[in-house]
């Protein structure tokens, strides 16, 4: 990969990162009754604790997509060997 490329990457991955990003609930009625009665502080609270148990969740989804892109798959090895075998 050209260095360039490698630098727009980590530009780009910065920026999403670090840019602010509107997050809706999804509005469901118990959700909007339960706040809705409760202090200012409850609800900051709530939207605290939405945002602190989406952060492992995500953490946990890149984790099992980093080691699946780098796991290589049972049958391509066999093959590669008996290609590389059969070229000898």
């Amino acid at each position: 990969m050209h260095k360039g490329w490698r630098i727009a990457r980590v530009i780009l991955v910065a920026l999403l990162l670090t840019a602010p990003v509107v997050v809706r609930a999804q509005g469901c009625s118990l959700c909007k009754d339960a706040t809705a009665g409760s202090s200012p502080q409850a609800r900051r609270g709530l939207r605290r604790a939405i945002l602190v148990l989406g952060i492992p969740a995500v953490a946990i989804f890149l984790g099992i997509l980093t080691i699946a892109r780098q796991v290589q798959p049972r049958g391509d090895t066999e093959e590669r060997d008996s290609a590389s075998n059969a070229a000898l």
